[in-house]
């Protein structure tokens, strides 16, 4: 009797674990986020509200507590966005939005066929050849650049200047690229007066001659998203708080016809922290000594949004924080993770080294200073203890494109980074 009973409980237990890490729910996760119903989780059609229910939805179900009467955070941001149909044609060639050209985020409504003024290694060569061209009337044409083989320092420090910049007071700005075009979402909190683009080498013609642009933009002033936070309350310190956060929201739409799915950035880490927040929630042998908060965050990609407002109108006191992990693109992982903040906290990531060595779960947990650069830093700049990791690994690279696929991305070790959080806190 005694043995059954044994053989039974390894069952429940093994039942639970495979349960609460089930990479099947992960999967589930990133393909409905990066479903096109959700149209790239951006601002277009209402895709970042689209994402924020289905989240709120899985919380529900998994009977996380909340800090209001409802799961949803609201604050306002401006961004510009692109809903209608986009077109860039050369000659008689239409090229592919998202593969063949990109629209940059900044860019205003524009529609009209210009003739363009290449610059390139055969007219530029020195600061002293841009002075020239600045000289020019170029207002009734497109500007398109080539980098290539341009290695003046002086000029390579002028490029820096066109992100935001036109000083050619140009029409438009057009820069010739090698490999898969990138886009961003940051280059949208304000409206320029000029179209600027990227086109990739292998899809124009030898010469060029005029371009053709149809673009229609629309700028969100004040647009009403959300943050998604729920939790579960701890059997012995109820009132102190572990937090995972990630970012829910992408680049969203660039025209009708062309979404960014982002699987690996970000639906792979809000896939862990809801995963997380199904095994605290519903696993009664895990329930946790504190209280275990579930953050997940829009507005990252224009600018830490949303972090940025939850820090400073914190639902729960942060100063009550013990520590904060931000999970921002972990969908590899054969090379292990980083930490960022490592260096800033060392007692926490030397346990996450010596926890992985002893379980052997990565190859490495490599340690990297302080940096801005995901939502960590908005609580971290408050006082709380914070860190982000990221997988790091060759087998999936794609970013801020439209080949970051669900059905691409590998979770190579997503087992066991979500074992190795769990290990840490349960020291």
């Amino acid at each position: 009797m005694k043995n059954r009973f044994l053989i039974a409980l390894m069952l429940i237990l093994s039942f639970t674990f495979t349960q609460s890490q089930d990479i099947q729910y992960a999967h589930y996760i990133i393909d409905t986020l990066c479903s096109p119903t959700f149209h790239g989780r951006g601002y277009t059609n209402q895709g970042d509200t689209k994402a924020a229910r289905f989240i709120a939805n899985e919380f529900a179900k998994n009977n996380l507590e909340k800090f209001r009467d409802n799961y949803f955070q609201n604050y306002q941001l401006s961004t510009n966005t692109f809903s209608k149909e986009m077109k860039v044609s050369i000659g008689k060639k239409d090229l592919t939005a998202g593969i063949d050209f990109m629209v940059a985020l900044s860019s205003p409504s524009f529609k009209g066929e210009y003739k363009v003024f290449k610059i390139d290694s055969n007219n530029v060569r020195s600061k002293a050849d841009i002075d020239k061209i600045l000289k020019k009337n170029l207002t009734n044409k497109i500007v398109i650049i080539d980098k290539q083989n341009i290695i003046d320092k002086e000029v390579v420090e002028f490029w820096a200047r066109l992100k935001r910049e036109n000083p050619f007071h140009s029409k438009g700005i057009a820069y010739i690229s090698d490999g898969k075009l990138t886009w961003g979402a940051s280059d949208g909190k304000k409206q320029n007066d000029f179209v600027k683009l990227n086109l990739l080498r292998k899809a124009l013609p030898e010469k060029i001659k005029k371009i053709k642009i149809d673009v229609e933009a629309d700028y969100l002033q004040d647009y009403t998203t959300q943050n998604v936070v729920g939790y579960v309350k701890g059997k012995l310190f109820p009132d102190s708080f572990y937090v995972f956060s990630a970012h829910y929201d992408h680049l969203g739409q660039m025209g009708k016809d062309v979404f960014f799915p982002g699987a690996n950035d970000n639906a792979s880490g809000t896939a862990m922290v809801m995963d997380l927040a199904r095994y605290y929630a519903t696993d009664t042998l895990n329930k946790p000594d504190y209280s275990m908060v579930f953050v997940l965050l829009s507005g990252e990609e224009t600018g830490l949004y949303g972090s940025t407002y939850l820090a400073s109108h914190p639902l729960f006191p942060l100063e009550k924080v013990k520590f904060l992990i931000n999970l921002d693109m972990v969908g590899s992982g054969s090379d292990g993770i980083t930490v960022v903040n490592a260096t800033k906290f060392k007692e926490q990531y030397n346990r996450l080294n010596e926890l992985n060595k002893e379980k052997g779960y990565l190859k490495a947990v490599a340690e990297r200073g302080e940096s801005c650069n995901s939502d960590h830093c908005p609580f971290y700049e408050k006082g709380v203890p914070a860190i982000f990791i990221y997988s790091m690994g060759v087998e999936f690279s794609e970013y801020h494109n439209v080949y970051d696929l669900p059905n691409k991305i590998p979770l190579t070790k997503y087992n066991e980074i979500f074992k190795l959080l769990v290990d840490y806190l349960k020291y």
